[in-house]
C-alpha cells in the first residue's frame, strides 16, 4: 500500500515581536435578539429567576498580519476585505437571567460539541451565570438549531487548492453497499481520482482485494462495495486528492474574539449593545468543553488564543472534560475537527501528538520541547486548569499522558492546574442507573451506566470559585506512577466473571509522522491503565458513591463483538457486571465477587452506604449537596437483582 507524501504546513510557527499598533479589534458585528422569554420552558432556577435565550451572529475581521492569527493555517490563502482583513461570521447563543441583577457577573462558556447546543445544568442556572456558546467548528451544516462558524475556503488567487486527504469508513451495518460522505469535495471525481484499501483492524495489512469496488455518487460521496471476508467493523481507507480546504483555525479566533467582546467592551462597530453588560462588564469568564469539546479547549489554550488582540486574557478558567492527552485535527489543511483517535477507529488522523500535558517537557521521541501552557506564559494569559477525565480516557485516550512525561515517569504539574479521575466511568459517563439491556449495540458488554455529570459539575464550581475569588480547589485525585495507582494494563488481574471477556486492549499510541498519508509510524508512547481491586473496579482517583458503594465492576473499557471486528475497543463504552444478589446465586455461576447479600445487610444498609459515600464527596468540594438527594433516592428505588 502506497503513500501519498505532500509538504507539510506546521500549525504553529515560533513567535513573534508584537508591538502595541498591532492591536485591533476583531468583532465588526455582534447582534443577538431575544428568541425566548422566559426560556427553559418558565423553569425559575433557586433565587435567581428565570433565563431568556438570545440568539444571533457574530462577525469578525482578523488581520492576518496580528502575530495572533499568522498560524491559523491558510490564512494567507483567505480572502480579504477592503482594508485588507479576512472576514468569519459564527452563531452565538447565550443565557441570561430575566432579572440581570441576579446574574453572578461570570461568563460560563461551553465548546460546542460537533454544532450541538447541550444543556445547562441546572446546579449551575441556579448559581446565576450567564451560559454563553459560540460557533467554532467550520466544516458543519448549519441549521436553525446548531452552533456553528461560517468560515471562509483558502484559495490560490483564482484556482483551488488541491491536496491529498484522507478519509475513514467504518460501517457497522449489514449492507453489502454502503455510502461514504467526504469532509471536501473531490477535486477528480472520476475512477482514478482516489484509492481505496480494507482491513479488518487498526494493526491488520491494508488490502485492496479485486471485489473491493468503489465508485463516485458526487464529488462528496462515494459508494464501497463491502468485499468478501470482511465483516462490519472493517476500515475503509479512502485517499483523494481533496479541493477548497475551509481555514478551520479561524473558528479559534471567533471563539476569542466574541468572549473577548463580552468581556471588555460596550458595544460593537454599529452601536449594539453588549448583551452582557449590566452595571458593569464581565468579571470573570471559564469555559468547560466536553469530549471534543474539551480537545478543543486544549488546543485553544496550546495554540495561543486565550490571549486576545490587546493582549488579554479571554478565560480565566478551562476545564478540558473526558478529552485524554489529545487536542484537534483542526487548524490544518483539510483539518476534520469531528475526528477522534480511538483505538479502533480514527486512529490515523493527527491530533493526538506530543504535547500531551501542562508541563513543558521534552520528548525524547520527537526532541521537541513543549507543553500546553508553554505559548500563554509567554504572554502572561494562562488559565487556570481542571482537567477532569473518565476511566474510560485511561484505557482509550492515553490520560495517562496528562501526568507522566513521554517515557511513562511521574512529573509534577504546575501549581495553576489541578486532574482529576472519574473513576469507574465511560466515555461521558451513564444514565446513573443500570437499564438492564445485555448488551449496546455492537459492543459485547451492558454499557456502564456510573453518572460523570454530577461531580464535572462540582469541579466546575470549584473553578469559578478559583478564578473568582482565589478558593482553592480540591487536590488533585488522578491515579499516578508515584502513587501507584497507574500500571500496565498487561499486568492488571481482571476477576473471571462469568460471561466477561478481558484482553487488556489500550489505545496505543506512537509517534506518527503526518507528512504522508497514511502516517508513517515511529515508536511507542507507554500508555498505563488504573490499578483496580478484587472486583475489577479502580481503586484510585474520585469515586463516585455509585463505585464506592457498588452494586458492580464498572470499566472504562468495552469490546466490539462478533461481527463487528470482535475483541477490539468498543469505542467510548465501559462495561458493567452486576453481582450477583445472594451467595448461594455466586456460588452457582462461579462469580469469584462477593453478592449483594455478602456485602450489605439489607437494601437500608447499602442505601446509607451510598448516602454516607456522597456525603464525604460534598465535603471535600467535590460533589454538589443538591445531588446527594437525587443519588440518594436512585439508590432507594433501585431493584437489586441479576439485571440491576
Amino acid at each position: 500500500m502506497r503513500c501519498f507524501h505532500f509538504s507539510a504546513r506546521v500549525a504553529l510557527a515560533g513567535l513573534v515581536a508584537f508591538s502595541a499598533s498591532d492591536a485591533a479589534a476583531q468583532i465588526t458585528e455582534f447582534d443577538l435578539e431575544v428568541v425566548a422569554s422566559p426560556a427553559l420552558d418558565g423553569r425559575e432556577f433557586g433565587g435567581i429567576g428565570t433565563y431568556e435565550r438570545l440568539r444571533g451572529i457574530v462577525r469578525g475581521a482578523v488581520d492576518p498580519e496580528d502575530r495572533r492569527n499568522r498560524d491559523i493555517v491558510n490564512i494567507d490563502r483567505a480572502s480579504r476585505n477592503a482594508d485588507g482583513l479576512v472576514e468569519y461570521r459564527a452563531t452565538v447563543e447565550i443565557y441570561r437571567p430575566v432579572n440581570m441583577s441576579k446574574w453572578n457577573g461570570a461568563i460560563f462558556h461551553t465548546v460546542s460539541n460537533r454544532g450541538g447546543a447541550g444543556a445547562a445544568e441546572p446546579a449551575l442556572l441556579a448559581r446565576g451565570f450567564a451560559f454563553v456558546r459560540i460557533g467554532w467548528q467550520g466544516d458543519l451544516e448549519p441549521t436553525e438549531s446548531n452552533i456553528v462558524a461560517y468560515l471562509p475556503i483558502a484559495t490560490n488567487g483564482e484556482r483551488p487548492v488541491t491536496a491529498p486527504a484522507l478519509e475513514e469508513f467504518i460501517f457497522n451495518d449489514a449492507e453489502s453497499t454502503s455510502r461514504g460522505r467526504l469532509t471536501y469535495p473531490a477535486a477528480m471525481p472520476e475512477p482514478s481520482g482516489g484509492m481505496l484499501s480494507v482491513r479488518a483492524h487498526q494493526t491488520a495489512p491494508r488490502s485492496a482485494p479485486s471485489d473491493l469496488n468503489w465508485r463516485y455518487v458526487t464529488n462528496r460521496e462515494i459508494e464501497i462495495d463491502r468485499p468478501n471476508g470482511y465483516d462490519s467493523g472493517a476500515i475503509y481507507e479512502f485517499i483523494y486528492e481533496a479541493r477548497d480546504p475551509i481555514v478551520l483555525g479561524l473558528g479559534f479566533a471567533a471563539m476569542r474574539d466574541a468572549i473577548a467582546f463580552l468581556r471588555y467592551e460596550r458595544q460593537d462597530a454599529s452601536g449594539n449593545a453588549n448583551p452582557l453588560e449590566k452595571d458593569g462588564l464581565t468579571r470573570t469568564a471559564i469555559s468547560l468543553g466536553i469530549s471534543q469539546s474539551g480537545r478543543m479547549l486544549r488546543d485553544f489554550v496550546y495554540q495561543g488564543f486565550n490571549e486576545d488582540t490587546q493582549g488579554r486574557i479571554v478565560f480565566d478558567g478551562v476545564h478540558p472534560n473526558i478529552a485524554g492527552s489529545r487536542k484537534t485535527f483542526t487548524n490544518y489543511q483539510f483539518g476534520q475537527p469531528g475526528r477522534w483517535q480511538k483505538q479502533h477507529e480514527d486512529h490515523v488522523y493527527p491530533g493526538d501528538q506530543f504535547p500531551f500535558t501542562y508541563t513543558t517537557l521534552t520528548d525524547s521521541l520527537s526532541g521537541r520541547t513543549d507543553g500546553l501552557l508553554a505559548r500563554c506564559a509567554d504572554t502572561g494569559t494562562c488559565p487556570k486548569v481542571i482537567h477532569s477525565d473518565g476511566e474510560a480516557e485511561l484505557w482509550q485516550a492515553r490520560a495517562s499522558l496528562v501526568v507522566t512525561d513521554p517515557a511513562g515517569k511521574h512529573i509534577e504539574l504546575p501549581d495553576s492546574v489541578r486532574v482529576f479521575l472519574l473513576s469507574g466511568t465511560q466515555h461521558g459517563g451513564g444514565p446513573g442507573v443500570h437499564t438492564g439491556t445485555p448488551r449496546a449495540g455492537i459492543c459485547q458488554h451492558p454499557n456502564n451506566p456510573l453518572d460523570l455529570g454530577q461531580i464535572r459539575t462540582a469541579l466546575s464550581v470549584a473553578l469559578h470559585e478559583w478564578v473568582a475569588d482565589g478558593t482553592p480547589p480540591p487536590a488533585s485525585r488522578f491515579p499516578t506512577v508515584a502513587n501507584g495507582g497507574l500500571v500496565a494494563a498487561r499486568g492488571l488481574k481482571f476477576p473471571a466473571i462469568p460471561g466477561s471477556t478481558y484482553n487488556g486492549s489500550v489505545n496505543p499510541l506512537h509517534l506518527n509522522d503526518h507528512r504522508s498519508i497514511p502516517p508513517m509510524r515511529g515508536a511507542a508512547y507507554p500508555v498505563l491503565v488504573g490499578r483496580i481491586d478484587n472486583d475489577g473496579n479502580m481503586t484510585n482517583g474520585v469515586r463516585h458513591p455509585n463505585l464506592a458503594a457498588p452494586v458492580g465492576t464498572h470499566t472504562g473499557w468495552n469490546l466490539r463483538r462478533d461481527g463487528y471486528a470482535p475483541n477490539q475497543q468498543c469505542g467510548g463504552t465501559g462495561s458493567f457486571f452486576p453481582f450477583e444478589p445472594t451467595a448461594s446465586e455466586r456460588a452457582s455461576s462461579g462469580d469469584p465477587r462477593l453478592s449483594f447479600e455478602e456485602r450489605y445487610a439489607d437494601h437500608a444498609t447499602y442505601v446509607t452506604a451510598v448516602q454516607r459515600a456522597a456525603e464525604q464527596l460534598v465535603a471535600k468540594r467535590l460533589l454538589l449537596a443538591e445531588h446527594v438527594e437525587v443519588i440518594v433516592e436512585r439508590a432507594a428505588t433501585s431493584r437489586i437483582s441479576s439485571q440491576n
